[in-house]
């Protein structure tokens, strides 16, 4: 009983009762300048506009027309980004040529000119590249997994050859230079969920960086020495009764930090703490936005390749 009660609140939290309208959210992309030259490295925002519809998820590629050795996919990052969960975070193909995204937002949004997230490019070769949205579903927060009209921009990019009498341009080193603002507080919540981890006890955090972005998280279980992670890590110590202690730091770009300690809440819902609810909540959500994403492309032709 109390599992459908605990799906429910989460459904009814998620979706909202207000219809979104299928109207054509605009894919598009800025930078500072559209000209550069061998050697410079700038950056390029994947950007959105609402249009007035409630947007909860957005999924994708980023296509390199042209020569793919004209520019070089150096890094990205998720500072100012309007979405908050990332079953997949941009990455690159193997080939250089194809970025491919699947971020979310609890609610939605409805707000023009928002950052999904930024590309670091570096100029390699004189030619030119377009850069194209490619295969964008954007789907509405009204509870059905409406898919959105979407209207897409090209960005040409045209790179000439380098001149040896003016130094190189690099936003991103700059960018990373001026950052000495360390990530935002954040939380850290304790759950289980029967499908992940093998039903195991994890941790969950993520912390927000609005100049260079998050680069990674270390997590110190029990005092033991610091690991890498994502913003999930399975605790070593999977017995219920031991409150576990973690340690988990949030590094920027920039290498400035922010320590976040785990506590036990004392506030219990139904006899649950509150932190079960939090990340139950957090589970559904990527869920759902996994499974409206997938059974909308079951309904919707292959397009054509470009």
């Amino acid at each position: 009983m109390k599992k459908y009660f605990f799906k429910y609140i989460v459904l009814f939290l998620f979706i909202g009762f207000i219809p979104g309208v299928a109207s054509a959210a605009n894919i598009y992309f800025e930078t500072a300048r559209n000209t550069v030259s061998v050697g410079d490295t700038f950056i390029i925002s994947a950007k959105i506009d609402a249009e007035k519809a409630k947007i909860n998820s957005v999924e994708g590629d980023v296509v390199f027309e042209g020569n793919n050795s004209n520019l070089i996919v150096n890094d990205f990052s998720l500072s100012k980004s309007i979405l908050s969960l990332w079953p997949r975070t941009p990455s690159l193909s193997t080939d250089g040529n194809t970025i491919s995204f699947v971020g979310g937002v609890p609610g939605g949004f409805d707000i023009d000119n928002a950052i999904l997230f930024n590309i670091v490019v570096e100029a390699n070769k004189a030619g030119t590249v377009k850069i194209s949205p490619k295969d964008v579903a954007v789907f509405i927060n009204d509870g059905k997994g409406t898919r959105s009209n979407v209207d897409s921009n090209t960005l040409t990019i045209n790179v000439l050859a380098k001149d040896d009498k003016v130094a190189p341009l690099n936003e991103w080193t700059t960018l990373v230079a001026s950052d000495k603002t360390s990530p935002e507080k954040f939380d850290i919540v304790i759950g289980r969920e029967a499908s992940l981890f093998e039903g195991r006890r994890f941790a969950f955090f993520t912390a927000v960086d609005n100049q260079s972005g998050i680069s990674y998280y270390e997590v110190s279980e029990n005092n033991q020495k610091a690991i890498r992670s994502g913003s999930m890590y399975v605790l070593e110590n999977q017995d219920e009764k031991v409150n576990p202690s973690l340690i988990v730091t949030a590094y920027d770009k920039a290498g400035n930090k922010t320590i976040s300690v785990y506590k036990k809440t004392g506030t219990l819902i139904f006899g649950f703490p509150l932190s079960f609810f939090i990340i139950i909540v957090i589970i559904i959500i990527i869920w759902i936005l996994f499974r409206k994403i997938r059974r909308n492309k079951k309904n919707v032709e292959p397009k054509q390749q470009i």
